[in-house]
């Protein structure tokens, strides 16, 4: 009886068996899906000193590179990108809410005021407050749409695009970490904080975006334009809604 023998697509041990005996991945990766994306959150407070580390530093140095490994079957050599965007995201709403790095919090009095553009106002101010992690999470299905929708001569399926934007968002979240200390004492001019993180956001997501899908300069960024625009009209909209309709309809 012959033995198949297997390649391990994590560290190209060859080897018997269901699971690698060097790397512990299974034999066989199966193409990527909602499913198993979503399969990976039961795992999200279990494991966490996995190479986090590792993966922050990897995915400052080259972050479309990152994920075509994690996609091409190298999964066990990174942390899942779903627990990194989750662990960043709580990371960053704790901070944001205790101390008030968006700018100053106005009195939810003023959702009464008189004049309707200091509610509109007061309205988004308490919005992006109350539900900064949602909004966050919000994001990343949304840009992975577009970019999926952008780039879809790639071959890369929506949930395969999905995994990318999660690990480059949650990245991004990291670096918005880092800022705070800058923002929280720079409060008075809190939209420079902001403007910097907007710039290392779009310089990041397009150096990310070439690695990714290997297309030249010009048609990358003048695609990611195209994504962030949408992308950022799209959640002020829900928010305009979500404020218009359900904050102030009593006001």
């Amino acid at each position: 009886m012959t033995i198949q023998r297997m390649e391990c697509l994590n560290c190209g041990n060859t080897f018997e068996g269901k699971y690698c005996n060097m790397c512990g991945q299974k034999a066989v990766t199966h193409r990527l899906t909602i499913s198993e994306y979503f399969h990976k959150f039961i795992h999200t407070f279990t494991h966490v000193d996995k190479g986090i580390f590792y993966l922050a530093i990897e995915l400052f140095k080259r972050p479309g590179e990152v994920a075509r490994e994690y996609i091409s079957g190298k999964r066990a050599k990174y942390f899942s990108p779903l627990q990194y965007l989750i662990l960043m995201v709580a990371i960053g709403t704790f901070i944001t809410l205790n101390y008030n790095i968006l700018g100053p919090k106005l009195d939810p009095a003023l959702l009464q005021n008189a004049d309707p553009q200091i509610r509109y106002r007061a309205g988004m101010n308490i919005f992006f407050y109350k539900y900064f992690n949602i909004v966050l999470f919000f994001s990343v299905p949304v840009v992975a749409l577009f970019s999926w929708l952008f780039f879809k001569k790639s071959g890369y399926n929506f949930a395969e695009n999905l995994v990318f934007i999660t690990f480059i968002s949650a990245q991004r979240t990291l670096v918005f970490i880092l800022l705070t200390p800058f923002l929280y004492f720079s409060r008075d001019i809190w939209y420079a904080g902001v403007g910097i993180y907007y710039l290392f956001w779009v310089v990041y997501f397009v150096i990310a975006y070439r690695q990714f899908y290997r297309e030249g300069w010009a048609p990358v960024i003048f695609k990611f334009i195209g994504i962030f625009l949408i992308s950022i009209a799209i959640t002020q909209s829900a928010a305009f809604l979500i404020v218009k309709f359900i904050l102030l309809k009593d006001y």
